[in-house]
């Protein structure tokens, strides 16, 4: 698996925790040399946990720090008022999978179940091929 995408939270959590699957860890780091991105809702998502160490919150930063940032946008913003006014989703939900849309990128989740009913979004699995 070769592309540039969105990596939803999820994801960096499992890659960070260190034990995934040894394909799931080659397609997320695949990913990370592709240029990948994430939104700053994973940012916040991701630093803001109150159980880090003092490690883990080092790793978490030296992780993000490597990566693209999308941040909310006009265009972002306007697009989750129209998703969540058609869909039940949550609104961490709705603004990752609208800023990997509108930034024309697939979104790596390891949730593809929660993303499936949004039109125009392309989804990836981390433990897939």
């Amino acid at each position: 698996m070769t592309v540039r995408c969105l990596i939803d939270t999820n994801v960096l959590i499992d890659y960070l925790n260190g034990n995934a699957a040894p394909a799931f860890v080659a397609n997320v780091e695949q990913a990370l040399m592709d240029g990948s991105m994430v939104s700053v809702i994973t940012t916040m998502e991701l630093l803001g946990w109150r159980g880090h160490s003092e490690q883990s919150r080092h790793d978490a930063e030296n992780l993000l720090r490597g990566m693209g940032e999308i941040g909310l946008a006009r265009p972002i913003v306007d697009e989750v008022i129209k998703l969540r006014s058609l869909l039940a989703i949550k609104l961490p939900d709705a603004i990752i999978a609208t800023s990997a849309r509108v930034e024309g990128l697939p979104l790596m989740t390891g949730n593809t179940r929660d993303f499936m009913a949004i039109a125009g979004l392309s989804l990836l699995d981390p433990a897939g091929p």
